[in-house]
């Protein structure tokens, strides 16, 4: 039993548990096998008397160090990651625009029955140019991680940081809740693209649940573009409404839902093999 002592008939006089939230943070924030020792050796100290306040204190001062560290020896690569990935996104969506230009230029103006061939091809162009906004975000989450390695999922996370950053100044004619919803299904693809990408070795050892969830938010991806699509060319006026609106709302929520797992799941695995 951790943390219990035992008289000299070895019954168990007194039981002391380490602090169990300090303790996960050593080993989630942890350079992995690096911690152990130092876990082994703080949890014995504590058994053997020292306070609740010192472990913490110990605890927190190893993981400031370990950053500062990580810092001094990674942060080029680190910030070259993030500044890659923005950039990349910048030129990426600067093709874009001047590539499926036509696909949305006077759809409001156009009256034409919606199967003609000409709204067939704005109907084309559209699902070509929702499916490279996905293909970008896959993309620039490999290539984030590609190029700083050591400390992936915390440049993936400071990646989506910077990316939120830099959209909040560009508000324009769309409304700010219609930025929020489709800046939130950004994010959700970029951290699932960039979770995949850091453990696809391991992800036949991922839960049942987190499988199910990432179809569900594939396919539902999926019919809300078509739909969406079908609906613009279809009507021949450009307003999002409500519905659309919240099936892209719920592409979000599925999405970061989807991300949580794959993180919970990633840290699992390894601290599996850690163990």
């Amino acid at each position: 039993m951790a943390g219990c002592s035992q008289d000299c008939r070895g019954e168990v006089v007194n039981c002391r548990s380490a602090p169990r939230a300090a303790t996960w943070l050593l080993e989630r924030l942890g350079s992995g096998s690096r911690f152990e020792p130092l876990i082994g050796d703080l949890v014995e100290q504590f058994e053997a008397g020292r306070s609740r306040l010192w472990y913490w204190r110990q605890a927190l001062g190893s993981l400031l160090g370990h950053t500062i560290r990580a810092l001094r020896t990674h942060a080029f690569s680190f910030v070259t990651a993030v500044v890659a990935g923005c950039v990349l996104t910048s030129l990426w969506q600067l093709g874009c625009s001047l590539v499926f230009h036509s696909v949305y230029v006077n759809l409001a103006e156009i009256k034409q029955h919606p199967w003609t061939l000409g709204a067939l091809l704005r109907f084309v162009g559209m699902q070509a140019n929702m499916a490279s906004e996905y293909a970008l975000c896959f993309i620039s989450a490999w290539l984030v991680i590609r190029v700083h390695r050591a400390h992936q999922r915390a440049v993936l996370a400071a990646f989506v940081v910077a990316l939120i950053a830099r959209s909040v100044p560009t508000v324009e004619s769309v409304s700010v809740v219609t930025q929020v919803i489709l800046m939130t299904l950004r994010v959700a693809c970029i951290l699932v693209a960039g979770l995949w990408v850091i453990q696809r070795r391991c992800l036949a050892s991922i839960e049942r649940r987190t499988r199910f969830v990432a179809i569900l938010w594939s396919a539902q991806n999926f019919i809300t573009c078509l739909l969406f699509a079908s609906c613009r060319v279809g009507e021949l006026s450009y307003r999002r409404s409500e519905f659309y609106l919240s099936m892209y709302a719920a592409a979000a929520g599925i999405g970061l839902y989807l991300a949580l797992l794959l993180w919970r799941d990633i840290s699992s695995l390894g601290t599996t093999r850690v163990a």
